[in-house]
């Protein structure tokens, strides 16, 4: 059985889908530019506008391990991953892609050596790589 879940606005467009631990879904959305999320229990959306603003087109997103997100900017120039860290709903982290990225569509958390895996439209694969941020208590990229 497949169910379909209409989002808020019609002009929504979700590229990727990451799952927390609690079954909430966020979604980013290309066309409108926010980062969203869905919780099955109660029904209910929520929805933040991206750091990158009209421009942002997100696209690739990854979870890592203290589920927070990243997000590529992919209609920047350069392309920026953003981190949005769910517990205190804020965006935390902005880091541009030294290649420029032209669209970062998929990305991966590879949490053994805490780094995001992604693939760029400028004929590159290209490694962030995350520690804890002390004073934040969560995470930032170090370097790209």
């Amino acid at each position: 059985m497949i169910t379909e879940i209409g989002l808020p606005n019609t002009e929504s467009r979700p590229r990727r889908l990451e799952i927390l631990s609690d079954e909430s879904i966020y979604y980013v959305d290309y066309c409108r530019e926010f980062l969203g999320r869905y919780v099955p229990d109660s029904r209910e959306f929520t929805e933040w506008p991206l750091p990158g603003g009209g421009s942002s087109r997100p696209y690739g997103t990854a979870l890592d391990l203290s589920e927070n997100i990243w997000i590529a900017e992919s209609g920047l120039d350069p392309n920026r991953l953003v981190g949005f860290n769910t517990s205190t709903e804020e965006f935390f982290s902005i880091i541009e892609i030294p290649s420029g990225g032209g669209t970062i569509r998929h990305m991966y958390y590879h949490s053994t050596t805490k780094e995001i895996w992604f693939g760029t439209d400028t004929n590159n694969i290209g490694r962030a790589t995350i520690t804890p941020c002390v004073l934040l208590f969560t995470y930032c990229i170090l370097k790209v």
